[in-house]
């Protein structure tokens, strides 16, 4: 098994089982109607998202094409943009790679905006060999645990960088780090034991915004897993879209 960042993106590649799996998360298709009702306007960024991905799947040609959750934005059900727009976008995509969609919190309604040939997993995640790919909101399915490695989305990391002159930068950043079985509730427990190494995606989509884990507002990252104490924020280790390597969350300058 394989597993690396696409550099410069906030992509995934994974070579595991004689297969080349591109896995992309919280592109939140659709965003840009909620900002309208606060009064900001801007189009579409579906035709954007979609060029982004086609540029990704000619470049590292996968075999499969995954969105980790929160492909659509509106919850709880989806807007007439999502229903117009999201099935050409799909069907795009179709004609380049194999799609399959875990569904993440947002995602609502969606098996009706998907077209013939995109599958559709649910929240509790799938497994590929010794990785389990799943959104994050929900607790991994039960034969997850076996995997040896949990690809996560739905916190949207970040990092704020701030330089002397008082400019401010947040910048999306991977996480990367270990989950301890031994800190899960007794009821999810049993039969798991040892650690799990746990990766954490950055957002793919561009209006999303990220949360930055050395700020006052990301004091933990979101789901069970990180809520119950068993995957440690300030001990994972973040990395830039680009690869530099930052350190522990822990060590991170602090913003206040």
């Amino acid at each position: 098994m394989r597993l690396r960042p696409v550099v410069g993106e906030p992509a995934l590649l994974l070579e595991v089982e004689g297969e080349r799996l591109l896995v992309v998360a919280d592109l939140h298709l659709g965003m840009e109607g909620e900002l309208a009702e606060k009064g900001i306007s801007l189009p579409s960024q579906i035709p954007s998202a979609r060029r982004r991905l086609e540029g990704l799947i000619r470049r590292e040609r996968p075999d499969r094409l995954i969105f980790l959750g929160d492909v659509k934005h509106r919850i709880p059900t989806g807007t007439w943009q999502e229903w117009a727009e999201l099935p050409p976008f799909f069907q795009s995509l179709l004609r380049l790679v194999r799609v399959e969609v875990v569904k993440g919190n947002h995602d609502g309604d969606l098996e009706g905006m998907v077209v013939e040939g995109v599958r559709v997993h649910g929240p509790g995640g799938i497994r590929v060999g010794e990785v389990a790919l799943l959104h994050g909101h929900t607790w991994p399915s039960r034969e997850l645990w076996e995997a040896e490695t949990l690809i996560l989305a739905h916190s949207h990391p970040a990092v704020e960088l701030r330089d002397p002159l008082g400019g401010r930068v947040v910048a999306p950043v991977w996480l990367r780090g270990e989950l301890d079985t031994s800190l899960l509730p007794a009821e999810r427990r049993r039969g798991v034991e040892g650690r799990r190494r746990v990766m954490v995606l950055p957002a793919f989509g561009e209006l999303v915004g990220g949360c930055a884990v050395n700020g006052p507002s990301c004091e933990e990252l979101l789901g069970p897993l990180f809520r119950c104490g068993a995957v440690k924020k300030e001990e994972m280790e973040a990395f830039l879209l680009d690869g530099t390597y930052l350190g522990r969350v822990g060590k991170l300058p602090r913003e206040p």
